[in-house]
C-alpha cells in the first residue's frame, strides 16, 4: 500500500494537501492554547478563600494581642464575614473592610493583604504596627480609606502605592515613623479629601502636584522636617477647609495664591522659617475662622486687610518679628474669642477698638513695646477668662473696670511701668485663679479684698512699691499654691494666717522690710517646697516646726537677724535641695542631722555665729556642689570625709578657727573649681593632690600658715 501511494502522482498530491492542512492546524491550535492560557498566567484569580489567606498571614504576623482577641476569634473553622473586625460586601461575599484599630496589637504589615481585591476600609489605627508599608497594597484599587495613624510604621512611602487608587478618599498616616519624600504619585489620587501625614519625619519638598487635588477638604502635614517653599498651586485647592503646615522647617514668602481659598477656614502655618510679609490676600478668606502663624521669621506690618474676616475666631502671630501698631481694624473682628500677637516688636497703644470683642475670651499681648494706658474698654469684654499684657511699656493705673471681668481666671500685667494702687475691685473676680502685676511701679497697700479671691491659685506681685502689712485675709486663699511677694516696702510682722493655706508650695516674702518672728505655724505647710524669707530684718529663732515640711526643697534665709541655733529637724526634710541660712545670728554647732540630706546640693551657711566642728557627716552628701561655712567661728580640723564629695565645685571655709592640715583626700574632688580656705588656723605642707583638680580656676589660701608653693602644687 506504502509504495502503491507513493507511484501514484495522485495520491502524492493529496498527501502534500493533507500535510499542509495538518501542520497548519496544529500551529493554529498551539498558539490558541497558549492564548488562551495567558490570563491564568499574569492574572491572579481571586474568591473569599484568597481573603482569608491574606488575613491569616496579618494574623500570623501579631506578636502581641494583648487581648487575645484575634487568636479567639479568627478561627480556620468559620467563615471570614464573621470574624471580628471583618466586614463583607453582600453582593459578591468579599472582604471589604477591616478594622482592627485600638487593640494594642504589635504586628508588621503583610504584603498579602494586597490580595485582597474587594477592600474599599483597611483601619489599623492606635495599635503598634512596625515596619514598612507593603508594595503590594498598590492593587487595592477599590479602596477608599486607608487608616494607619497612631503607629510605629516607618520606611518611605512606595509611590507605586498611590498609582492607581481613584477611588481613595482619607488617607491618614500621621503618627508614625515614616521618612523619606512624599511621593508626587499622590496627585493621582483625585478623589482624596483628607490627606493626613503630620508627625513623622518627612522630608524634602512639598510636592507642587497637591495643586491637582482638587477634592481635597483637608491637608495635614504639620510636625515633619520638610522644607523649601509652600507650592503657590496649593492655591488650587478651592475645595480645602483645613491647611495643616506647621512645626516643619518651610521657607519663603506665604503665596497670595492662598487668597483664592475661600472656603478655608483654618490655616495653620506656625513653628517654620516662612519670611517676608503677611499677603494682604489673606483679607479675602471670609470663611477663616482660625490663623496660625506665630514662631516664624515673618516681618512688616499685620496688613489691615486682617480686618475684613468677619468670622475670624483665632488669629496667632506669636513671635514673628512683626513690627508697627496693632491695627485698629482688628476691632472689627467681632466674633474673635482668642488673639494672640505677643512677643514681636509691635509697637504704640492698644487700639480702643478692642473693646468692640464682646466674644474675647483670651487677649494675649505681651514682650513688646506697647505704651499708653491700658484701655478701660477692655473691662467691657465680660467673656475674658486670660488677659496678658505684660512685659511691655503700659503707663498709667490699672482700670478699676477691669472688676467687670467676672469670668476672668488670668490677670498677667507684670513688668511694666504701672503705676497706682491695686485696684479694690479686682477682688470681685472670684474666679481668679492667677495674678501677676510684679515689676511695676505699683504703690498703695496690698487691697483686703484679695482675700475674696477663693479659687486663687498664685498670687506674684513682686518688685513694686507697695506698702503696709500682708493682709491677714490672705489667709482665707485656701487653693493658693505660690505667693510672691518680695523687693516691695511692706512692713510689719509675718502674718501667722498663712499658715492656714495648707496647699501653699512656694512662699516668696524676700527683702521686703518684714520684722519680728518667723511664725511657727509655717509648719503647718506641709505641701511648701519652696521658702525665701530672707534680706528682711526678721528676729528670734528658726522655728523647730519647720522641721515638719516633708517635701521642702528649697529653705532660704538668710540676710536677716535670726538667732539661736540650727534646729536638728531640718535633718529630717530629706527632699532639701538647698539651705540658705547665712549672714544671720545663728549660733552652736552646725547639726550632724544635717548629713541625713542625701539630695542636697548647696550648703550655705556663713557669715554667722557657729561654732564646734565642721561634722565628719557632711561627706555623706554626695550631691553636694556648694558649701559655704565661712565667717563662723567653726574649729577642728577639716573632716577627711569631704573628700567623698566628688561633685562638688565650690568649697568654701574662709575666715575661721580651722586647724591642721588640709586633708589630702580634697584632691579627689575633681570637679572643684573654687576653694576658699584662708584666714584660718590651718598648717602643714599644701597637699600635692590639689594638683589632681584640673577644672581649679580659684584657690585662695592667704593668712594660714601653710609650708609649700602653691604654683609647685598645681603645676
Amino acid at each position: 500500500m506504502y509504495s502503491h501511494m507513493s507511484t501514484s502522482p495522485h495520491s502524492t498530491n493529496l498527501s502534500c494537501a493533507l500535510m499542509e492542512k495538518y501542520q497548519f492546524l496544529s500551529i493554529l491550535l498551539a498558539f490558541s492554547v497558549h492564548f488562551l492560557t495567558l490570563p491564568f498566567v499574569h492574572a491572579q484569580v481571586t474568591d473569599i478563600f484568597t481573603d482569608k489567606q491574606a488575613l491569616l498571614a496579618l494574623k500570623a504576623r501579631i506578636s502581641h494581642d494583648p487581648s487575645n482577641l484575634l487568636a479567639r476569634n479568627w478561627s480556620t473553622s468559620s467563615s471570614v464575614c464573621h470574624w471580628m473586625g471583618i466586614t463583607c460586601g453582600a453582593r459578591h461575599l468579599r472582604v471589604t473592610g477591616l478594622n482592627i484599630s485600638n487593640l494594642g496589637l504589635t504586628a508588621t504589615l503583610p504584603p498579602q493583604l494586597g490580595n485582597l481585591s474587594f477592600l474599599a476600609s483597611l483601619d489599623i489605627r492606635h495599635n503598634s504596627f512596625y515596619g514598612s508599608l507593603p508594595e503590594e497594597y498598590a492593587q487595592l484599587h477599590r479602596l477608599e480609606y486607608l487608616l494607619l495613624s497612631f503607629n510605629s510604621l516607618s520606611g518611605e512611602l512606595p509611590s507605586s502605592i498611590f498609582d492607581n487608587l481613584p477611588n481613595l478618599l482619607l488617607l491618614y498616616l500621621h503618627s508614625n515613623m515614616f521618612k523619606g519624600k512624599i511621593p508626587s504619585t499622590l496627585s493621582r489620587c483625585r478623589s482624596l479629601q483628607k490627606l493626613s501625614l503630620s508627625l513623622n519625619n518627612f522630608t524634602g519638598v512639598i510636592p507642587k502636584e497637591m495643586g491637582n487635588l482638587t477634592q481635597l477638604r483637608e491637608i495635614y502635614l504639620a510636625y515633619n522636617k520638610l522644607q523649601g517653599a509652600i507650592p503657590k498651586e496649593i492655591g488650587n485647592l478651592t475645595q480645602v477647609r483645613e491647611i495643616y503646615l506647621g512645626y516643619n522647617e518651610l521657607q519663603g514668602e506665604i503665596p497670595i495664591e492662598l487668597g483664592n481659598l475661600a472656603k478655608l477656614e483654618i490655616l495653620s502655618l506656625p513653628n517654620g522659617s516662612l519670611t517676608g510679609a503677611i499677603p494682604k490676600e489673606i483679607g479675602n478668606l471670609t470663611q477663616v475662622k482660625e490663623i496660625y502663624l506665630g514662631y516664624n521669621k515673618l516681618q512688616a506690618e499685620i496688613p489691615i486687610e486682617l480686618g475684613n474676616l468677619a468670622k475670624l475666631e483665632i488669629l496667632s502671630l506669636l513671635n514673628g518679628n512683626f513690627t508697627g501698631a496693632i491695627p485698629k481694624e482688628i476691632g472689627n473682628l467681632t466674633q474673635l474669642r482668642e488673639i494672640y500677637l505677643g512677643y514681636n516688636e509691635l509697637q504704640g497703644e492698644i487700639p480702643i477698638e478692642l473693646g468692640n470683642l464682646a466674644k474675647l475670651e483670651i487677649l494675649s499681648l505681651p514682650n513688646g513695646s506697647l505704651t499708653g494706658a491700658i484701655p478701660k474698654g477692655i473691662g467691657n469684654l465680660t467673656q475674658l477668662r486670660e488677659i496678658y499684657l505684660g512685659y511691655n511699656e503700659l503707663q498709667g493705673e490699672i482700670p478699676i473696670e477691669l472688676g467687670n471681668l467676672a469670668k476672668l481666671e488670668i490677670l498677667s500685667l507684670p513688668n511694666g511701668n504701672l503705676t497706682g494702687a491695686i485696684p479694690k475691685e479686682i477682688g470681685n473676680l472670684t474666679q481668679l485663679r492667677e495674678i501677676y502685676l510684679g515689676y511695676n511701679k505699683l504703690q498703695g497697700e496690698i487691697p483686703i479684698e484679695l482675700g475674696n479671691l477663693a479659687k486663687l491659685e498664685i498670687l506674684s506681685l513682686p518688685n513694686g512699691n507697695l506698702t503696709g502689712a500682708i493682709p491677714k485675709e490672705i489667709g482665707n486663699l485656701t487653693q493658693v499654691k505660690e505667693i510672691y511677694l518680695g523687693y516691695n516696702k511692706l512692713q510689719a510682722e509675718i502674718p501667722i494666717e498663712l499658715g492656714n493655706l495648707a496647699k501653699l508650695e512656694i512662699l516668696s516674702l524676700l527683702n521686703g522690710n518684714f520684722t519680728g518672728a518667723i511664725p511657727k505655724e509655717i509648719g503647718n505647710l506641709t505641701q511648701l517646697k519652696e521658702i525665701y524669707l530672707g534680706y528682711n530684718e526678721l528676729q528670734g529663732e528658726i522655728p523647730i516646726e519647720l522641721g515638719n515640711l516633708a517635701k521642702l526643697e528649697i529653705l532660704s534665709l538668710p540676710n536677716g537677724s535670726l538667732t539661736g541655733a540650727i534646729p536638728k529637724g531640718i535633718g529630717n526634710l530629706t527632699q532639701l535641695i538647698e539651705i540658705y541660712l547665712g549672714y544671720n545670728e545663728l549660733q552652736g554647732e552646725i547639726p550632724i542631722e544635717l548629713g541625713n540630706l542625701a539630695k542636697l546640693e548647696i550648703l550655705s551657711l556663713p557669715n554667722g555665729n557657729l561654732t564646734g566642728a565642721i561634722p565628719k557627716e557632711i561627706g555623706n552628701l554626695t550631691q553636694l556642689r556648694e558649701i559655704y561655712l565661712g565667717y563662723n567661728k567653726l574649729q577642728g580640723e577639716i573632716p577627711i570625709e569631704l573628700g567623698n564629695l566628688v561633685k562638688l565645685e565650690i568649697l568654701s571655709l574662709p575666715n575661721g578657727n580651722l586647724i591642721g592640715a588640709i586633708p589630702k583626700e580634697i584632691g579627689n574632688l575633681t570637679q572643684l573649681r573654687e576653694i576658699y580656705l584662708g584666714y584660718n588656723k590651718l598648717q602643714g605642707e599644701i597637699p600635692r593632690e590639689l594638683g589632681n583638680l584640673a577644672k581649679l580656676e580659684t584657690l585662695s589660701l592667704q593668712n594660714c600658715n601653710l609650708a609649700g608653693e602653691i604654683l609647685s602644687v598645681l603645676n
